[in-house]
């Protein structure tokens, strides 16, 4: 804990003494010099602590982030001065002050990209978010908290990272008898890595490579070689981004005649391959317009299998079907259990709940109560016409305190409707293809092969699949909703019948007789509390191998 304005080496005895010296004992009273103590600030009194992201949060350039910090203990700072700032503490990214943003003393550049998230304000959590982030928004931010004459902050690491574009070579001579390839590429940050190689794998010695820095704050590259061994044959451009780990990689065939000389013979030669090239391209559009007939039945049949496939399969999970209930001690406040612990809905007032350390205290989740640690195990859930939802399966053992990433990596599976999308929560959520809205979910859990799986009941169709796992513990069912609405979320009973859905338009809400709380227990309205769903994720610094999904 710091002081403003009180310097900690100056002890109540050298303040006794400088008091004693200005004003004679005789001439004040003795318990003016006592009332004068119990003024002073104490070390002891309403100390807190700023406690941020302990990893570095990824970001790709263009997507919302949230930097987000809180107070130990957690107490209100609805009266506190909060600011993020970077450099210099003024001007800010951020400024919260007497209750309200402080624009006046915010950078330019991040005027109208930025917003704050006050929902638990009077626990002490709160998260800055930037909109739209730039290259230059990467790098170190601090999150500072000050009440009265103390203050304390927390450094936040921000990593921003873009892909670039498709790299493209260029092909001219080199000198009497080699080619000079060059490879371009642009839209990357950090700078990238280049390498080119030929055939066999092996590095090729660059001739040049430069970086050059556009407007936006993205790099653009170019490297290039110069290849005379005639046994070359092919040469390829791989770039890639250190922290995503992933590349782009293009490949070009060097033909034999581009080693000699340029000479009147090389534009002949030119000339007969370009007409040759016009004559394989016309050769090639006939042999396609005489199998298309022949390829879209193939392709069809191949479709038909694969779907026949898929609908076995979740007829077969079907067969594993387990009836699960919901956890009220891990329900959050805002969350209303109705029906037997089978039905939720987020509601404007909160419930008066004992503060239990299963219990979500910011993402408006539940679990189920049912936890599995081997087997195979299917449910299924009504998910009606709401307009937000998130569904699957997370480890006993997840954060349940703070907002923490719902990715596989922090023992989250699942999948969301949010802002008219459906999406996977992957570290960089996968966007899901669906033909229409579904009204049932499924959810297929099978432990030992390391799989979870989402089927639209409506018309029996696999959603998604996450990459194989190799799961530990306990799993348990997972549900979150992200609005408050008339509309509940309820788990079906183990499903037997066909499988068609049959969705009751505009049903009754339930009474309150029916919720499962409590009875000692009080629920007061008002509450301001309830965690928005933001559109962006904070993604730890260790990403997968593979190809990037948004």
């Amino acid at each position: 804990m710091r002081l403003l304005g009180f310097s900690p080496c100056l002890t109540c005895t050298s303040l006794l003494s400088a008091m004693m010296v200005a004003f004679p004992v005789s001439s004040q009273p003795r318990y003016l010099i006592f009332f004068f103590f119990l003024q002073l600030p104490t070390l002891d009194s309403a100390q807190f602590d700023v406690i941020g992201p302990v990893k570095p949060i990824l970001v790709m350039v263009g997507e919302d982030v949230d930097l987000p910090c809180h107070l130990s203990p957690n107490i209100s700072a609805e009266s506190m001065e909060v600011r993020w700032y970077r450099n210099k503490i003024s001007p800010a990214v951020y400024v919260y002050q007497k209750e309200k943003d402080q624009e006046g003393e915010q950078i330019k550049e991040y005027q109208g990209r930025t917003t704050f998230v006050r929902d638990n304000i009077t626990e002490g959590n709160v998260a800055v978010t930037i909109h739209n982030v730039r290259a230059s928004d990467d790098g170190q931010y601090r999150c500072f908290f000050k009440d009265d004459q103390m203050y304390e902050e927390a450094v936040i690491e921000l990593k921003v990272a873009s892909l670039g574009s498709d790299p493209h070579i260029h092909m001219e001579a080199y000198g009497d008898e080699g080619i000079l390839l060059e490879c371009t590429s642009v839209g990357w940050y950090p700078v990238p890595q280049v390498l080119w190689k030929d055939l066999k794998g092996e590095i090729l010695p660059l001739l040049s490579v430069s970086q050059t820095l556009n407007g936006d704050g993205l790099i653009t590259v170019e490297a290039s070689v110069v290849i005379r061994d005639h046994s070359v044959g092919s040469a390829s451009c791989s770039i890639q981004n250190p922290l995503l780990n992933l590349e782009k990689v293009v490949r070009i065939s060097i033909p034999g005649p581009f080693f000699s000389k340029l000479s009147p013979w090389m534009m002949s030669m030119a000339v007969i391959l370009t007409a040759l090239g016009l004559l394989t391209i016309g050769a090639i559009f006939f042999i396609w317009k005489l199998h298309r007939n022949k390829n879209k039945e193939k392709d069809n049949k191949s479709f038909n299998k694969e779907k026949l496939q898929e609908e076995l399969r979740w007829k077969k999970a079907q067969l594993h079907a387990v009836d699960v209930t919901l956890d009220p001690d891990t329900a959050h406040p805002h969350l209303f259990l109705y029906e037997g612990l089978k039905s939720i809905r987020l509601e404007d007032t909160r419930q008066k709940l004992p503060d239990k350390p299963e219990r979500f205290d910011s993402w408006p989740c539940v679990l189920g109560r049912e936890g599995f640690t081997s087997g195979k195990h299917y449910w299924e859930v009504e998910v009606g016409d709401r307009t937000d939802w998130a569904i699957g399966a997370c480890k006993e053992n997840v954060m349940r305190k703070g907002f923490d990433p719902m990715t596989p990596e922090n023992g989250f599976w699942a999948i969301e409707l949010y802002g008219n999308g459906y999406w996977a929560l992957t570290p960089l959520r996968t966007p899901l293809p669906l033909t229409g809205p579904p009204r049932r979910i499924a959810v297929f859990l099978e432990y030992e092969s390391g799989h979870i799986s989402f089927y639209d009941m409506t018309n029996g169709s696999h959603v998604y699949t996450f990459p194989q796992a190799s799961f530990s513990g306990t799993l348990r069912p997972f549900f979150c909703l992200w609005s408050c609405g008339k509309k509940p979320l309820t788990i079906c009973p183990i499903f037997n019948g066909p499988d068609e859905v049959t969705v009751i338009a505009n049903a009754p809400v339930p009474s309150k007789e029916s919720l499962v709380t409590p009875t000692s227990e009080r629920s007061t309205p008002g509450d301001a509390d309830i965690p928005q769903r933001s559109n962006s994720k904070l993604f730890p610094i260790q990403l997968n191998n593979g190809a990037l999904d948004h």
